[in-house]
């Protein structure tokens, strides 16, 4: 049975509770940091310590990572419409600077940061490796890398890790359902010619790269990008995920400058109104720009292997058949 006693932040989220139970399976001695009005039953009854606090409070957090040996810091705000900078600020980036200070003060050997391939921004010459220089493009990407470069110059009080995945998916996860929703109610239409790159990462490749990183002490120290088998084009995703809905891939294409006119007044209905609009200029940025990496060092580090991406789109789409989402 594996003796590290290990400290997951963000424990209640998709990725979180993915890491969760790949922790529990590996018989880790896991506890998780939750707000008090947190929705963490379901971590309750898993057997898991639940240790409250809040990443802007440090006595609490200092108290979380008693006796621990290893942090996974996960927690933060994913890229949501009309979150105010400011908040992804003070969780990102304060956030992360007052957990490291409390790992340190209490002696946490390891700090493992989920940080995202984000951080590199639109890749001009794909794919880009942990070597590409910071290129944030819009608030979640700026905070993460802030937040990235505070757990880097760490590294001579507390032995780190940064994890950059990708876009993530899998079975379970609600963030990417209104892609596979729109795919199959026929409303989803392609931005420009769909020759844009994506990198999709499964959820279990993500909780592979985690549990490498955490049990080989040759990560220490290091950035790694963690992506699924391959990058492909907005075209190719789309037509993967519509075969395997047995649906005809979509083939209406929008031109660039009108989806982002759309996007324009999708925006500024949304914020006169208080409504999430449908399409945001980030969104058109998304499924128009490159971002294609390589996991080439943590293949080469780790013997990191993904699954195949149609192996990993086939099981989500069959989860969110039984669960009734689809």
């Amino acid at each position: 049975m594996a003796t590290e006693k290990i400290l997951v932040t963000g424990g209640t989220g998709f990725v979180g509770s993915n890491l969760v139970m790949a922790l529990l399976r590996k018989r880790y001695d896991v506890r998780c940091l939750v707000r008090k009005n947190s929705r963490a039953r379901f971590l309750s009854k898993m057997g898991i310590a639940l240790a409250f606090g809040d990443l802007t409070d440090p006595a609490s957090l200092t108290e979380a990572v008693k006796d621990v040996s290893v942090v996974f810091h996960l927690a933060g705000i994913l890229g949501k419409w009309g979150v105010p900078d400011y908040l992804y600020s003070n969780i990102h980036v304060e956030g992360t600077k007052k957990i490291l200070e409390a790992c340190i003060s209490q002696g946490v050997s390891r700090f493992i940061y989920c940080s995202t391939s984000g951080v590199l921004g639109p890749i001009r010459d794909p794919p880009a490796n942990e070597s590409a220089p910071y290129n944030p493009s819009n608030i979640y990407e700026y905070v993460k890398t802030e937040a990235e470069k505070e757990v880097l110059n760490r590294k001579e009080e507390l032995n780190v890790t940064v994890i950059r995945p990708g876009l993530i998916y899998g079975p379970r996860d609600m963030h990417t359902l209104p892609l596979f929703k729109s795919i199959k109610n026929r409303r989803f239409f392609i931005i420009g010619n769909g020759n844009g790159l994506l990198h999709p990462t499964y959820i279990e490749d993500l909780n592979q790269g985690f549990i490498l990183c955490l049990e080989n002490k040759k990560s220490i120290g290091e950035v790694y990008l963690i992506v699924g088998e391959k990058y492909v084009t907005v075209n190719e995703f789309i037509n993967i995920i519509s075969k395997n809905m047995g649906l005809k891939t979509p083939w209406i294409h929008v031109p660039i400058w009108i989806a982002r006119a759309l996007a324009e007044i999708a925006e500024f209905a949304g914020t006169v109104l208080r409504f999430e609009p449908p399409l945001t200029c980030s969104k058109v940025r998304f499924f128009t720009e490159n971002r294609a990496f390589t996991y080439s060092k943590i293949k080469r580090d780790l013997g990191y292997k993904p699954v195949k991406l149609e192996e990993g789109i086939r099981k989500t789409i069959q989860w969110y058949h039984k669960n009734g989402y689809l």
